[in-house]
């Protein structure tokens, strides 16, 4: 006979690694300017297209999505707060 004790499950022992939010979001923004350095090198001629990224512009964006994600989540947490 042997002895079973010894014979673990390997379902309990692995366990899936866990994937920061913060590292994915950093992981996609590196993705996007290394391919946006690709395009640019590639496109030399035809970058007029992309006259419009200015950091002026580009902080705009940003602080466009902060407000709207703002309001989106302060409506949500009124809505949840009336329901109790």
């Amino acid at each position: 006979m042997t002895n079973n004790s010894k014979i673990s499950n390997p379902s309990k022992e692995i366990k899936k690694p866990y994937k920061c939010r913060n590292c994915y979001i950093i992981r996609l923004f590196l993705l996007a300017v290394v391919f946006i350095v690709l395009f640019a090198l590639i496109q030399n001629d035809n970058l007029h297209y992309l006259d419009f990224v200015t950091p002026s512009n580009a902080a705009t964006l940003i602080i466009l999505l902060g407000i709207i994600m703002f309001l989106v989540k302060l409506t949500k947490n009124v809505f949840e707060r009336k329901k109790h």
